[in-house]
């Protein structure tokens, strides 16, 4: 990818079907772009990573906000054109720390802007009130309410002011203080400490570009970083945080499943199916732990009891995504379910990154077959995001879909990339 341009215009493709949710329809999210910023591998990552986090759900991993890009000298005219009562701009090279807060509540910088929606104040920003110099605020971050901005004349925020007050305190050095008032204005806030904890800026050091290259051996000293590797790590999912939905009701040669949970057994019963189980994943210590559970057919005790004996993050879902998986059924019933499927079908194990797979591998298993390929959220799933870049990870999931067609038939439940939900048999 050769510029901001084409990985808007990607992402602007790949997106066009998704519905802004009703909630969300007055809320702005515009992804801003210094027009003079020279774009290299690591600005690409940091557009990327920027762009995921803000599109939709408290922690990034769902759909549904308005995202919209400019380049900086842009800005001042989108606010003006727009019709949201309230907007979060940020500059490419925000990071969020998405997974900060107690197990009941997220609380991210994406549930601190629906808060300060909530708020009915006019402006929260990174303030630059120097000694003896006017104010601006840094167009890392900001969240405006768009109402009142209008109605006072909708003054520029990318501009300097005269300083009216301030408070007497700062965050850091001696120009950061936790409000301000300016001219033309009501008062401007910054972010707290505990929301300014939750994120980062880049600042677009020359280091990025290499660290971007090297995740696994990225320094964690870097601030950046050590927000945005707070969740960039193998671990495996004891129980699944999504349920399977409704299921078609033709008959299946073959499931292709993950090792996450318990998916592979309960597709195994409730699918019209009399073959064979393929669970794969990207990790062999996933493989190894999942295979591990079946064969011995492990109990909850026995889970947690042998995840303390391996050095391998082993996850339970908090306790907000198992709601979303009551469907499911008990861990018990699971676990029989689990026991059936092992006792019934043959069970293969692939070492397999669904994002680059051994095509012939695959090709070689479905012929003649019909296929019931899970693929969870793997094409949209944070790590992907982490590591591979939107084209590569479009081209892969276009590519392993045109590969399914060869089957005698493929119905594939998953997301793309950019966090549609498919459910639907794969045509060619």
């Amino acid at each position: 990818m050769n510029n901001f341009d084409e990985f808007v215009s990607l992402w602007e493709k790949e997106t066009k079907n998704i519905k802004i949710k009703k909630d969300f329809k007055h809320m702005l999210f515009l992804i801003v772009y210094p027009d003079k910023l020279k774009w290299d591998f690591g600005i690409e990552k940091q557009t990327q990573t920027t762009t995921f986090m803000v599109t939709g759900g408290d922690t990034g991993a769902s759909t549904g906000h308005d995202v919209r890009f400019c380049y900086r000298s842009e800005v001042h005219d989108v606010l003006l054109k727009c019709d949201h009562t309230h907007v979060m701009i940020v500059s490419v090279g925000m990071v969020f720390d998405m997974v900060s807060g107690g197990p009941e509540k997220r609380v991210t910088p994406i549930t601190d802007f629906y808060d300060f929606v909530k708020s009915g104040k006019f402006c929260k920003a990174h303030i630059m009130a120097k000694p003896g110099q006017q104010v601006f605020f840094h167009h890392q971050h900001m969240n405006l309410n768009l109402t009142i901005w209008k109605d006072i004349g909708a003054p520029d925020m990318s501009k300097r002011y005269d300083l009216i007050k301030r408070s007497d305190d700062n965050f850091h050095d001696d120009y950061t203080p936790s409000w301000a008032d300016v001219e033309r204005m009501p008062t401007v806030i910054n972010f707290t400490h505990s929301e300014r904890a939750r994120k980062s800026f880049s600042y677009y050091r020359n280091t990025q570009t290499e660290y971007w290259k090297d995740l696994d051996n990225v320094d964690m000293n870097d601030y950046y970083f050590s927000r945005f590797m707070t969740r960039i790590r193998k671990q495996f999912y004891i129980e699944n945080t999504e349920g399977i939905g409704e299921l078609p009701t033709e008959k299946f040669d073959i499931i292709f499943s993950t090792t996450a949970g318990y998916r592979a057994a309960l597709l195994a019963d409730q699918l019209e199916f009399d073959g064979e189980v393929v669970l794969f994943d990207y990790c062999q210590e996933n493989l190894d732990i999942k295979q591990m559970i079946i064969e011995m057919n492990m109990s909850l005790p026995e889970i947690n009891s042998y995840g303390k004996m391996i050095d391998h993050d082993m996850v339970l879902p908090d306790s907000i995504a198992k709601q979303s998986v009551k469907s499911m059924g008990s861990f018990e019933n699971l676990r029989q379910l689990e026991e059936k499927m092992e006792r019934d079908y043959d069970i293969e194990y692939w070492l397999m990154d669904l994002i680059s797979p051994n095509y012939d591998r695959i090709l070689e298993k479905i012929q003649g077959k019909t296929v019931f390929f899970d693929a969870t959220n793997i094409f949209c799933y944070h790590m992907s995001h982490a590591y591979y870049t939107l084209d590569e990870l479009v081209n892969s999931y276009k590519k392993l879909r045109d590969v399914l067609t060869s089957s005698n038939g493929t119905f594939y439940r998953g997301t793309s990339p950019t966090k549609q939900k498919i459910d639907a048999w794969v045509s060619k």
